[in-house]
């Protein structure tokens, strides 16, 4: 048997969970697109130093039951494969983007198997363009991680010497820096009214609050669509005036145009005709919560350490197709607004709490039962600010970062990067119940209104 190295935390077992009911679901997937001279060894030999001082790049998962330990998810050491790294080759004709989305698109669907490494890569090439495509399973890893280990990967290929990151092991779970008024026994009550909202939320998507939706399945028979857009250097110049002008905040007016455009869409479609003239709809946010915590954490630890806190946007249905679109901050002081009232009522540790609660079979339930209607929270969004890439040899033209959670019901879930002055928007969601038409739909509206919002920051 593979050693062990820990048990995961519940947190960090519902990816493979995910995985179980629908494959591929809990994994994230990045595209680092690159300039310049790169060989498949040289590639190669970056991965392997990368591999050699990062831990988590070597274990796997597995259900065991270790004598005088409870049954459990474990991360294990996996010593009999060599690096999961493979140079794809293009055929005459091909468009390296092209073939790359398509790649992408396998490895958003591709699960990972039990006591086998957690990640793969492969990588395109046409003369001097690049495009890497690196796959990881977000129970040991997160948007952070994948960016901190891509910057490693690009050091590597420099020449850089790679420090060990702890000493061999791979890092403790979120769970383990809970505090413990959340962790304790009140804690558990604590996160109960947690329920409450989600409950509301749900009872909301059943009667439209929901993107519209093709075909229904089985979890099992969920797979992922992803789509990306990048809103170019000038325009987010634009945006950021706007923002700096406004003294607001850039989470808050990205966030307003995925509700802007998810509520104008509904409306079109008819979702809501059997809800009242006034609710409020959840938006999640996922945080990187590794300054949340005691100690802090840097960003420069490889683990699992986001959470997703929700916060609810009180909408009027005559501003949808006028005022929203217009006024962004009608939305956008309401999305930062709740980001900051969420964590201060520590939901990013109520949600774990909440998920230790169900347990295994708990969560299990809890996911196959939101996979057979609406999701409760119809969109995610994860800001990962800036992404900076360091490497003298390579020049770093564009960056993408999806995360699947198709066995979930309809939902999008939206990755932001910033890369060269350019936002990047990254959108997946589950298919067949959203097909191509709407997600691409619903993507070019999003980018649509904040070129219209860019030029209030002229």
């Amino acid at each position: 048997m593979n050693t062990i190295q820990r048990a995961l935390s519940i947190h960090e077992a519902s990816f493979p969970i995910y995985a179980e009911l629908s494959p591929g679901a809990g994994n994230i997937v990045a595209c680092l697109r690159l300039r310049g001279s790169l060989s498949y060894q040289q590639a190669m030999d970056g991965f392997s130093k990368l591999m050699s001082v990062e831990p988590s790049l070597r274990v796997g998962i597995e259900w065991l039951h270790p004598e005088g330990q409870p049954e459990n998810y474990y991360a294990v050491e996996v010593d009999s494969e060599g690096v999961p790294f493979e140079q794809l080759t293009l055929a005459e004709g091909d468009d390296i983007a092209q073939s790359a989305a398509k790649v992408r698109e396998s490895l958003l669907n591709q699960p990972f198997q039990r006591g086998h490494l957690l990640w793969r890569a492969r990588l395109l090439s046409r003369d001097l363009e690049h495009c890497l495509v690196f796959s990881i399973n977000h129970g040991l890893s997160d948007g952070t991680s994948v960016h901190y280990l891509l910057n490693r990967w690009l050091e590597a290929m420099d020449g850089s010497q790679l420090l060990d990151a702890y000493d061999g092991a791979i890092a403790p779970s979120l769970w383990s820096y809970m505090p413990k008024k959340i962790s304790g026994f009140f804690g558990a009550f604590r996160s109960l009214g947690m329920l409450s909202t989600f409950v509301k939320a749900q009872k909301l998507a059943d009667q439209g609050l929901a993107f519209k939706v093709g075909d229904n399945v089985p979890a099992e028979e969920h797979r992922c669509r992803s789509t990306y857009r990048t809103l170019e250097k000038g325009h987010f110049g634009h945006l950021l005036s706007l923002v700096k002008q406004s003294n607001k905040s850039i989470h808050g007016l990205v966030g307003a145009a995925t509700v802007s455009a998810f509520l104008s869409d509904s409306k079109d479609a008819g979702n809501l005709s059997n809800i009242g003239d006034d609710f409020a709809m959840p938006f999640v946010t996922t945080v990187n919560v590794r300054d949340k915590i005691d100690p802090p954490l840097s960003n420069k630890v490889a683990g699992s350490f986001s959470s997703g806190v929700t916060g609810m946007v009180k909408v009027d249905q005559q501003c949808i197709d006028s005022a929203y679109q217009e006024a962004p901050w009608l939305l956008g002081d309401q999305i930062a607004s709740g980001v900051t009232a969420a964590l201060e009522e520590d939901q990013h540790w109520k949600v774990l709490r909440i998920y230790q609660l169900a347990g295994f079979k708990g969560l299990k339930k809890m996911f196959l039962d939101s996979s057979e209607k609406p999701l409760a929270t119809p969109i995610s969004f994860a800001n990962l600010g800036r992404v900076d890439f360091s490497c003298q040899t390579l020049t770093v033209t564009g960056y993408e970062i999806y995360a699947a959670f198709h066995v979930s019901g309809a939902g999008m879930n939206i990755t932001a990067s910033t890369l060269n002055g350019a936002l990047t928007l990254c959108f997946t969601g589950p298919s067949p119940a959203i097909n191509e038409e709407v997600m691409n739909g619903y993507a070019d509206k999003v980018v649509a209104l904040l070129k219209k919002w860019a030029q209030l920051g002229k």
